[in-house]
């Protein structure tokens, strides 16, 4: 193995074809293989390659993402474990193990297997020992020359962060082969539930995208064109101006110059809101809007005119869109959707309602005591109310821990006698999907789909009362309720009305009081909100469900869809008398109203993310941008699947990572076992990242009587009001490496969702360290290596689910909080480090007339002991009597260099330049320069020893470093560097500034240059005069104190 290994090597450095590394069997990367390949050809795994039409032999696995690719039908394609393909429900061992041979990110695995031969690149051998690969052949010989002394590779360190001892141990492997076999056990039902589920998701009618076709289907009809819909606007304005030439002349024949458009609306948009009976008048839809290519904004840019208009006239599309019925299509579509898929809705809302029954028991069951006093009182779920919720599928296991089958999702069954399931009715109105479910002693239960936590509970039927007249109280809460009820019921009516839409609406259940109702929803929310409408909100035998609750709740979405449809849309036998709903916006509102219905399936498929809201509680977004929230869902989704369908969902089946009893796997020849300490073979950099694990300078003074009386969130955030500015600050209380809790002011714009906050220092509110909040509801610095399988972990309480590693985009955010699009882009290339405070920039900038964003991330690599080298130190030179360092003597020609003199008021900055060809008359000639700017022998001497490349050299090796700034694989490349002198005449003092512009490269993808990074270092190097010195011959000294600053920029594709 390891001769195979070095042989490799020397084929490298020497540029000869390198091949394949034949790995020994009896090694540990070998038995290690062994296992990967196994789970590799799993019968689950295998078979749903073919399922995919996937080329085994070009398969290629990237163990830090979890991304395999590979050729599908002759084109290479990723799948991603959080896709829709099923990959994350077939990957658990396999990516496991891949992760163990493979540990450094930006790797990808692909190793080839010939009988028992396994063969695999240099490369991982080397990641796998912990070895580097040498890049030349100085660094070959001196690694050839260790290995075969020591005829073994190095031990491996047992707190190696990429290769923790206990993750390779024997009973490592020993425990992942039966995990993989429980896993496998149990993949194949959570692949068939998802399949269901996103199929469901995918074939759910979608309005806007229908509107979107049918918008350009009809300019297609009258122009000709093929367009995008989404890039013309249906613009309205006030007033009109006649062109007042041909070369100006419009569809309409109007233009509007210097005006705003009061109402501007994508097309699909327009079409959905239909168009008045205003409009149809002869001439004035054409006089009041126009099609145009730009919406809001341009009326100091030219206004609007020919310029740009879409050539055609506004009422040519109205009675085209006229001449169809796109309420019938949709109608035709929704009905098609619910032939096909009602039981597949059925098992999937099934689904989600055990899930979410069990995540909350567990979730109450890992609360401790002094958190779960902090909660509202609804939201204290007890394994009685778990119990009672769970009378609703009396066939399942009421086990949380039990695995299930889609078998047993989708079978019916009516609520046993010890549960009353109810439709949640307020004063008569009846919601379509919220559950109540009523315990014996007048205990209630209600089950809010979508909702965070899904279950409140109540001890009475009046405390339930109380609650909902809480929520009519609070706009954004009333919204949220009223969303969960038929946009039918909104709005006043004739009597008579609501009886016959709850008829319609839900025929299998019961009704009452309806028939009477004149006031809609929205009046009686307000009257209730008023405490103007007296009597019980919610009377306790109204609505209750016979049978199987989710067929119940199946039939009810599927009249909603259908209604709620049909109010939103305006068909055109209505196009001329105004809808008494005619005041929404369709296009907006639709998919909000339909959130309620859509949620269960579509939100746990990462298809759509759908407006949510939070009943009772502070609302909390998932994520800023739709990336986020799908990434979100998708989470959520594997969070579902790992509770209804694992054999571990206990947690309680030992970790296969915890650290092993037994003796690590036995060395086969060429490898060296584990041992307790081991000194580094590489010189470790003199320059290191910022210690900030000491940070209690920055603690709050007096904080906790700041905190004493202040508001704490459940993450243990407390939030405290200026008496003076009215502005809000945040604490945390943080232990640091002193070991004394103390008090700690944290940036404002934090999320909770993320799970991580920046401790500040007070004064100038800078950033001083990242924290994560840790499971046991305390702040810890950094993150360290995962524990437990992701199919073992026991389901996490609200709040407290795994949350993704922070990254560098995640701080890029507008002045409303959401997520910069495009800012992920950062990510591909920088590497996310706790241990340096990071500030942050974004501006616009402009790149062949095309304004886009620029991003920036600068830190600082302190450096508090700095030191020179004997290889850096003055001595004797070629070019002059005076003492140099031969470093800076060599970069004199190299880069640009200039000294800045200062005396007293006057400044003057002299280039050192050169005309001569030859190099070493170049340097002589700029040495000769520099001599007589600043004088003193002794003080050009110390600046030599500091003035050179060098000195940016602890930059350089923190951003190649794999641990560190850049990405694998990614190098920097294409240095402009300028070098500062600044001298002082009058104190004496000098400084040497660098500014190092580079760009980075991925020489692997035959990317040598990319061109939107921009890396920008810098350094200052002080020296000054000093009578303390024990150098009596060399009087200036050189700060100890050198931090280096690193800028980060990228513009935004």
């Amino acid at each position: 193995m390891l001769a195979a290994y070095l042989a490799a090597v020397q084929r490298k450095v020497l540029k000869q074809k390198v091949g394949l590394v034949t790995v020994s069997p009896q090694s540990a990367l070998g038995q290690w293989l062994k296992h990967y390949r196994n789970q590799l050809e799993h019968p689950v795994v295998s078979g749903w390659m073919r399922e995919q039409n996937i080329d085994t032999a070009s398969v290629s696995i990237n163990p830090a993402t979890g991304a395999l690719s590979a050729e599908v039908e002759g084109v290479r394609k990723t799948f991603l474990p959080r896709d829709n393909s099923g990959w994350g429900q077939v990957s658990g061992p396999l990516l496991a193990a891949a992760k163990v041979v493979s540990p450094v990110p930006g790797s990808s695995l692909q190793p080839t297997f010939d009988g028992e031969t396994l063969q695999v690149k240099v490369k991982l051998v080397a990641d796998f020992y912990g070895e580097y690969l040498p890049k030349n052949v100085t660094e070959a010989r001196a690694q050839i020359r260790r290995l075969e002394h020591n005829k073994a590779f190095d031990p491996i360190a047992p707190n190696d962060p990429l290769r923790p001892a206990a993750s390779r141990s024997a009973q490592a492997l020993g425990v992942h082969k039966q995990h993989a076999a429980q896993y496998y056990a149990s993949a194949p039902q959570a692949l068939a539930f998802k399949r269901l589920a996103v199929d469901v998701a995918n074939n759910l009618p979608n309005t806007r995208a229908q509107a979107k076709l049918w918008a350009e289907t009809l300019i297609f009809q009258l122009t000709g064109k093929q367009v995008d819909a989404d890039t013309i606007y249906l613009n309205r304005f006030k007033t009109a101006n006649t062109p007042l030439s041909a070369e100006t002349a419009t569809a309409t024949g109007w233009e509007h110059p210097g005006e705003e458009p009061y109402s501007s609306l994508r097309l699909p948009d327009a079409l959905l809101e239909n168009f008045s009976e205003h409009d149809g008048v002869p001439g004035s839809l054409d006089q009041e809007a126009g099609l145009y290519l730009a919406g809001p904004g341009q009326s100091a840019k030219g206004g609007y005119g020919a310029h740009n208009q879409f050539p055609l006239a506004p009422c040519a599309l109205m009675h085209a869109s006229w001449k169809t019925d796109f309420q019938a299509g949709m109608t035709q579509k929704i009905d098609n959707f619910w032939s096909a898929h009602t039981g597949d809705y059925e098992t999937a809302i099934r689904g989600e309602f055990v899930y979410q029954a069990r995540k909350q028991l567990k979730a109450a069951q890992a609360w401790p005591p002094a958190e779960r006093a902090l909660q509202a009182p609804e939201h204290r779920f007890t394994r009685e109310d778990y119990r009672l919720v769970m009378g609703a599928v009396p066939n399942l296991p009421s086990d949380e821990n039990a695995p299930l089958s889609v078998e047993q999702l989708k079978a019916k069954a009516t609520a046993n006698g010890r549960v009353q399931a109810h439709a949640l009715n307020i004063h008569g109105f009846m919601s379509s999907d919220i559950l109540r479910f009523s315990a014996d002693g007048g205990r209630q239960v209600l089950y809010i789909p979508g909702a965070q936590p899904a279950f409140l509970r109540f001890d009475s039927l009046e405390k339930l009362n109380q609650w909902v007249t809480e929520q009519t109280r609070d706009p954004k809460k009333r919204e949220a309720l009223v969303a969960h009820f038929p946009l039918i019921y909104r709005q006043d009516h004739a009597a008579g009305f609501a009886e016959k839409a709850a008829t319609t609406l839900m025929p299998i259940l019961w009704f009452s009081h309806v028939g009477d109702k004149k006031e809609g929803l929205d009046t009686i929310f307000e009257k209730m909100a008023t405490g103007t409408l007296k009597g019980p909100t919610i009377n306790d035998g109204h609505s209750p469900i016979e049978g199987d609750v989710f067929s119940t709740l199946t039939t009810a979405a599927k009249e909603r869809m259908t209604g709620d449809a049909d109010v939103m849309i305006k068909s055109n036998s209505e196009v001329n008398r105004d809808t008494w709903l005619n005041d929404i916006t369709v296009a907006a509102s639709l998919l909000a109203r339909l959130a309620p219905i859509a949620a269960p399936v579509a939100a746990l498929a990462a298809v759509t993310g759908l407006a949510e809201g939070v009943l009772g509680t502070e609302k909390a977004l998932s994520g800023d941008t739709e990336a986020e929230r799908n990434d979100g869902a998708s989470k959520a989704f594997d969070g579902l699947l790992n509770v209804l369908f694992s054999v571990g969902a206990s947690g309680s089946v030992e970790d296969p990572f915890l650290p092993p009893e037994d003796q690590p796997i036995v060395p086969a020849p060429g490898e060296a076992p584990v041992v307790e300490s081991l000194q580094p073979r590489v010189p470790v950099n003199r320059l290191q990242p910022s210690q900030a694990g000491n940070i209690s300078e920055h603690a709050a003074a007096n904080g906790e009587q700041l905190i004493e009386n202040a508001t704490r969130n459940a993450k243990g955030i407390y939030q405290v009001k200026d008496q003076v500015s009215g502005l809000d600050h945040w604490f945390i209380r943080y232990t640091d490496t002193t070991g004394v809790g103390r008090v700690y002011e944290v940036r404002g714009d934090f999320k909770l969702s993320h799970d991580y906050v920046q401790i500040i220092n007070r004064e100038t509110g800078k950033p001083v360290m990242t924290v994560h909040a840790t499971a046991d509801g305390e702040w810890a610095r950094g993150l360290g290596p995962g524990g437990k399988w992701p199919w073992n972990k026991p389901s996490a309480p609200p709040g407290k689910e795994a949350k993704p590693l922070p990254k560098v985009s995640d701080a890029f955010v507008d002045l409303e909080g959401r997520k910069l699009e495009g800012a992920e882009q950062i990510d591909e290339y920088l590497q996310m480090d706790d241990n340096v405070a990071y500030e942050y920039s974004i501006r616009n900038v402009e790149d062949n007339g095309v304004i886009k964003s620029k991003i920036g991330i600068s830190w600082d690599l302190a450096e508090n002991d700095f030191q020179i080298y004997a290889s850096e130190a003055a001595g004797p030179s070629d070019f002059s009597s005076s003492e140099y360092s031969e470093q800076f003597t060599k970069d004199l020609a190299r880069f640009n260099y200039s000294v800045v003199v200062k005396n007293g008021l006057t400044e003057t900055r002299t280039v050192l330049t050169s005309t001569a060809q030859d190099g070493l008359e170049n340097t002589a000639e700029k040495l000769r320069q520099f001599e007589a700017l600043i004088p003193n022998p002794k003080l050009r001497a110390r600046i030599s020893e500091v003035a050179h490349q060098g000195s940016l050299a602890p930059s350089t090796k923190y951003l190649n470093d794999e641990a560190t700034g850049l990405h694998s694989g990614f190098y920097l490349g294409g240095k402009d560097t300028e070098i500062i002198i600044e001298y002082d005449a009058v104190t004496r003092q000098a400084k040497v500034n660098f500014v190092g512009k580079s760009t980075i490269s991925q020489p692997e993808t035959e990317r040598y240059k990319i061109p939107e990074v921009e890396i920008i270092t810098k350094r200052t190097l002080t020296i000054t005069e000093s009578n303390e010195t024990q150098d009596a011959a060399n009087v200036y000294v050189i700060d100890k104190k050198a931090p280096s600053n690193i800028e980060f920029t990228l513009v935004l594709k």
